[in-house]
């Protein structure tokens, strides 16, 4: 993991003003010119041949170089299914967690025995076999198949039949269509027709208590209601109330859950060029990967219909929705699987909604938070970490849940797929989906530390991601999870045939916070007595602020806080000004001087001065600086010197810029330049470094006659004044120079007095250098 992805040759290593490395200043690695890591190297032998053959056609590219990054190439976990599915077929045994954990042909092969004869078939379910004998017995004539539910669709249909006006689980889908020849209701029909009598989840109904434990019947046939309306004579905007009207009223007609045909089809016909498809689905019979393949079934069959064709669709694998449901059996089998789980919920607490955060009356809202502005930016992050794009918007998600708790640790839900490693399970069609607990902990430094272990984490999971989160729950004895997290990316949808992004979708869950990703957004939904309107409102700015901070810089500090702006106002207006923050530093420090003139004030190797002794220096020197200007540096050793010259710059009423004498002189320089300094106090062994880089005045605390006097000076000052100036490090840039005032220095105290209860026997040393801000 440590071997550099690219290689780019550069006459000089570029370096800013600090001496590190300035990254902004080196050339983006280019593709065909590189000699590795992006650069395209062909199959270097038949098995990278046969394996890049595979990645081809399964990815839909053009070709495919041994070091090419999978994801970087459009793939996810279902396309990684299909891939592994096809490379075990050709004799290459290999696992997802392989691919995702190996992410090019060249690293694969490494982890990988070479092919041999082609593996073994997967053996599939035989009808009937999940049930038991007495059960057999008494299933009706026609019916093909029966098995149990899968433990996700006997909480969905839970849910649905649970008398909540809202019908969780019944969806209304609408899709806006494209077409160059009028709309012809015949070949819809037996388009239809055609998609039914081949998948069986479209022939399947639910029998809950007919039978020794609840199953789901395949029927050798049925029939999915199809209806045409028409919309000719209305407007864009008629056509969108009528369509939402319609959704209103199909979200309130539900299936009888026991006749086969869980699915209805209605095309809205606005003209010649366009018509709408909707879709009303019982949600237990399909997730959203299925769907959107029978979408554009649906509409290949019915286009080579209406043109004159007839279809000839792929035959399906042997593989069948029934084996998902033997996969779950054997995991919840598993021992390895259940201790898993329980490690996770035992390890990482369930996320704590806001208890303040919701409101009495109960309603679903909505708030949309767009990233298509930051996509090239978040998938260089993606391309900087290996990883997909999912990563980093679940990493994104991650931490703007972790700014509304205060839990070091914790645990979301995240939706897989549990669709098995066999070649053509892309292709077969039922409800794949498992809502598990996702951990995360605090503590990543940068942007690309969080999405690699967001990855890593989901990579750990995989392995046991058919393990049903009902039987989770059941071992925690509780309900684990009140938000969650799904990636949609619906790669097969043809969208210039399908207008996507104008998608009509009523799609509701039981989850108080449910958040998905889809085509360059992100959708908050939320259940108004958990977290109320105004609270999605601020929670969408939190993931607006971090998508923007992730796509600006791969390094990015990941532990800074993301906050609205309402927020930040809030906690500014908590803090009080007291009577400390009033006045300035130099003032306190006065007090002091009258309160306890004899007790030692600095020690430094033999050397102490008492407060008295050490006031007296800074006034003697601060007369001297009167008028020097608004900021004056201060470049010194650690030494009996360095505090009265401190103060003595502020007594003149000037803010210091701390000038460690240990950095480079470029750097030095190029702080006074932005500054605008005019005088520097230091001694005289560091003179010579300071004019090479410096024009301005010197006063050399140990050859320079100051002022004899040694009075407080009268010097007007006020709280917002500059006490001093701290330049950043410059280790993602040109170094920046922060201005802080004597009010910030002064709440920072008395916060930190309060916070350690520090008194007058405390001593501070400083070990540092006193251009550091916490030496202040």
């Amino acid at each position: 993991y440590m071997v550099p992805s690219a290689f780019v040759q550069v006459p000089r290593i570029p370096l800013n003003n600090n001496g590190k490395l300035d990254r902004r200043a080196l050339p983006a690695p280019d593709r065909e010119a590189l000699p590795a890591g992006h650069a395209y190297v062909a199959p270097r032998t038949p098995t990278e041949e046969l394996v890049a053959g595979v990645w081809r056609d399964v990815l839909g590219v053009e070709r495919v170089g041994v070091h090419d990054n999978f994801f970087d190439l459009g793939g996810h976990s279902i396309r990684a299914v299909a891939l592994v599915g096809a490379l075990r077929k050709n004799g290459i045994e290999v696992t997802v967690r392989d691919v995702f954990q190996h992410r090019t042909i060249a690293e694969l092969m490494t982890h990988l025995p070479g092919p041999g004869t082609p593996a073994p078939a997967t053996p599939t379910v035989r009808p009937f076999e999940l049930l038991a004998e007495d059960d057999r017995a008494a299933l009706p004539e026609g019916v093909t198949d029966a098995y149990p539910l899968a433990h996700v669709q006997a909480g969905m249909l839970l849910e649905l039949m649970s008398g909540d006006e809202r019908n969780y689980y019944h969806n209304v889908t609408s899709f806006r269509i494209r077409d160059e020849r009028p709309f012809d209701p015949e070949a819809f029909r037996a388009a239809a027709r055609l998609v039914t009598a081949r998948h069986e989840v479209l022939r399947t109904s639910f029998d809950l208590d007919g039978y020794s434990i609840p199953i789901q019947l395949v029927h050798a046939a049925a029939e999915l209601p199809v209806e045409v309306r028409e919309l000719r004579h209305l407007d864009e905007a008629a056509i969108e109330r009528a369509l939402r009207e319609f959704t209103a009223g199909e979200r309130g007609r539900l299936f009888d859950l026991t006749r086969p045909g869980l699915i209805r089809l209605f095309a809205h016909v606005c003209d010649d060029e366009t018509w709408w498809l909707s879709v009303t689905e019982c949600h237990a019979i399909l997730e959203g990967w299925s769907h959107h393949s029978m979408l554009m079934e649906l509409l290949d069959h019915y286009r080579t219909l209406r043109d004159g064709g007839e279809p000839d669709p792929a035959p399906l694998p042997d593989l069948r929705y029934a084996d998902f449901i033997a996969a779950e059996l054997r995991s919840l089998d598993s021992h390895d699987d259940r201790t898993f789980w329980q490690g996770v919920v035992d390890d990482h607490p369930k996320l704590a909604l806001p208890a303040t955060w919701g409101d009495a009356e109960r309603a679903t809202r909505q708030v949309v938070v767009p990233f298509t502005g930051h996509e090239d930016g978040l998938r260089a992050l993606a391309t900087a970490a290996g990883v997909p794009l999912k990563s980093v918007l679940l990493a994104a998600h991650m931490k703007a849940l972790s700014q509304i708790t205060d839990q070091e640790s914790f645990h979301t839900g995240l939706v897989l797929h549990g669709r098995p490693e066999i070649d053509g399970a892309d292709r077969v069609y039922g409800l794949y989906l498992n809502t598990l607990p996702f951990p995360y902990v605090r503590g990543a430094r940068t942007w690309t530390d969080l999405v690699s272990e967001v990855f890593a984490t989901e990579t750990d999971m995989w392995q046991h991601r058919q393990f049903p989160m009902a039987a989770i729950q059941k071992d925690a004895g509780a309900r684990l999870v009140d938000s969650m997290f799904i990636y949609l990316d619906f790669d097969q949808v043809d969208t210039e045939l399908v207008d996507y992004l104008a998608s009509i979708d009523d799609s509701p869950t039981e989850f108080p916070l449910h958040v998905s990703v889809r085509v360059g957004h992100i959708a908050i939904t939320v259940d108004t007595r958990v977290i109320s309107e105004p609270n999605a409102a601020r929670l969408g700015e939190m993931y607006a602020q971090v998508l923007t901070a992730m796509a600006a810089d791969p390094h990015g500090d990941a532990r800074a806080a993301f906050l609205p702006a309402a927020d930040r106002r809030l906690l500014a207006s908590l803090v009080p000004e007291s009577s400390d923050t009033s006045r300035c530093v130099h003032e306190v420090f006065e007090e002091r001087v009258r309160a306890c003139p004899d007790a030692v004030a600095v020690v430094s190797g033999g050397e102490r001065l008492t407060y008295r002794e050490l006031n007296a220096r800074a006034n003697r020197l601060a007369h001297h600086l009167l008028g020097a200007g608004p900021l004056v540096g201060v470049c010194l050793r650690r030494g009996p010197e360095l505090v009265p010259a401190l103060l003595g710059v502020l007594k003149s009423g000037a803010g210091y810029v701390p000038l460690d004498p240990a950095v480079p002189a470029e750097r030095l320089g190029g702080m006074l330049s932005d500054s605008g300094v005019s005088v520097v106090v230091t001694t005289s062994d560091l003179a010579p470094m300071l004019r090479e880089v410096f024009t301005g005045t010197l006063v050399l605390l140990d050859e320079t006659e100051l002022s004899p006097h040694a009075a407080d000076p009268r010097v007007p000052c006020s709280p917002g004044d500059a006490i001093y100036v701290i330049y950043t490090s410059g280790s993602t840039g040109r170094p920046k120079g922060v201005v802080l005032e004597h009010r910030n220095v002064l709440r920072l105290l008395k916060v930190a007095e309060r916070h350690y209860g520090f008194s007058e026997s405390d001593v501070w040393p400083l070990f540092h250098s006193f251009a550091f801000d916490v030496s202040v």
